[in-house]
């Protein structure tokens, strides 16, 4: 029988290994307590998503970090939606929140 240490340690050993598989990262105390992890381990991001009016919706990005990557409205380009889901965003590539039906989130310049 395996002594309780050495159980302890291989617990650990084991959770460490299911963190880095996919699971969402520890939330960083800069990232809002709303927003929610979207995406892949690797290219995912923390998210909060607020209201929206037609295809213009309010969001605050963080990197697994912490760091603050985007904020503020961001206008919809592709398939209109009812909502912003977490299983729906594959990354954040080049400012803009790419989403895995090939719709993009982009941010809304100031106006002219």
């Amino acid at each position: 029988m395996a002594q309780p240490s050495k159980i302890l340690v291989m617990t650990f050993m084991l959770a460490g290994l299911a963190a880095g598989c996919g699971r969402a990262p520890s939330k960083p105390a800069s990232v809002s307590p709303e927003a929610v992890w979207s995406g892949d381990a690797k290219r995912g991001v923390f998210l909060k998503v607020g209201g929206h009016q037609g295809t213009l919706w309010r969001l605050e990005v963080w990197d697994r970090k912490g760091q603050l990557l985007g904020s503020g409205s961001f206008r919809l380009r592709g398939f209109a939606k009812a909502r912003i889901i977490p299983e729906e965003i594959l990354a954040w590539e080049n400012g803009a929140l790419h989403l895995k039906d090939g719709t993009w989130l982009v941010p809304e310049g100031p106006a002219r």
